[in-house]
C-alpha cells in the first residue's frame, strides 16, 4: 500500500561530542586566573622589580599582557572575543609602534581603545556574574578582576582627558605626569582615599574623578549583594534536593 507524501526516513543516531581534554576544561572554568595573575604582576611585580630595572618598558609589558589575558577573560563567546580583539588589539599595537616610533597620533589610539576595550571588559564580566547560579572560584576572581579594570579603565579616561585639555591634573612636586601617575591616581579615587597628591583641576577632570568614586562604591556594594544573593539560591536548591 502507497502513501502518497509521506517519506520514509531512516533517522541516524547523532554523533556523540567527544569529551573536552582535561587541560582544555581547566583553562575553560580558569578563565579569570590569567588575568588576576598578570594584574598582580602589574601591580605587585612591576614597582619591586622599578628599584633594580630602571626601564619604562616594565609597565608596557605588563599592560600588554593585562590587556591580552583579558581578551581570553572576556572571550567566552564567539561575540564577545570579536569586540575584544577589534577594541584591544588596535591598542597593543599602536602602543608598541608609538614606543618605537614615537608618533603622537598613535598615543591617541593606544589610550582611547584602551580606554573603550576595558570599559568593555569591565561590563562584559559583571554581566557574566548576574548570569552566574552558582558561586565558584573563578566568578569570583571574575568579580576582583573586575574592580581592577574599572580602575584601569579611569585611568585610560583620564589620559584621553590630559591629552584633549593638558593640564588638567596637577602634581604636587615638579615630576611629569605619566601613565603610571595616572593608574595611582585612579585607584587611590576608586577607593575614595584621596591623598592630594594628584589633584584634577578642570571641570571635566573632577567631575570624571567623582563619578569614578561612585562607580567604585556601587560596584563593591552591587557585586556582594548579588554574590550573597547567588549563594543563597545554591544553599536553597541544595536543600530542596
Amino acid at each position: 500500500m502507497l502513501f502518497f507524501g509521506a517519506s520514509h526516513r531512516v533517522l541516524k543516531p547523532k554523533p556523540e561530542t567527544p569529551p573536552s581534554h582535561p587541560v582544555h576544561e581547566w583553562f575553560k572554568t580558569h578563565r579569570f586566573l590569567f588575568l588576576l595573575f598578570t594584574l598582580m604582576l602589574l601591580f605587585v611585580l612591576h614597582p619591586l622589580t622599578q628599584a633594580w630595572v630602571q626601564f619604562s618598558v616594565i609597565m608596557d609589558i605588563f599592560i600588554s599582557a593585562v590587556l591580552l589575558s583579558a581578551i581570553y577573560a572576556v572571550g567566552e563567546s564567539k561575540r564577545t572575543l570579536i569586540i575584544g580583539l577589534f577594541t584591544a588589539l588596535p591598542a597593543f599595537l599602536s602602543h608598541w609602534i608609538n614606543w618605537f616610533l614615537k608618533i603622537p597620533l598613535f598615543h591617541w589610539v593606544d589610550v582611547t581603545a584602551a580606554a573603550i576595550f576595558t570599559a568593555f571588559a569591565t561590563f562584559t564580566i559583571v554581566g557574566n556574574l548576574f548570569k552566574h547560579k552558582k558561586v565558584t572560584s573563578d566568578l569570583i576572581l571574575g568579580a576582583v578582576c573586575g574592580y581592577f579594570l574599572i580602575g584601569l579603565m579611569w585611568a585610560f579616561v583620564y589620559a584621553v582627558i590630559e591629552l584633549i585639555q593638558p593640564g588638567s591634573f596637577t602634581l604636587g612636586h615638579s615630576d611629569e605626569l605619566n601613565m603610571e601617575g595616572l593608574i595611582y591616581f585612579s585607584f587611590v579615587t576608586l577607593c575614595t582615599v584621596g591623598y592630594g597628591d594628584i589633584t584634577p583641576l578642570t571641570e571635566q577632570a573632577r567631575a570624571l574623578a567623582i563619578l569614578e568614586a561612585v562607580m567604585g562604591q556601587m560596584y563593591l556594594a552591587v557585586n556582594i549583594a548579588a554574590l550573597v544573593a547567588i549563594r543563597i539560591s545554591q544553599n536553597a536548591s541544595r536543600r530542596s534536593e
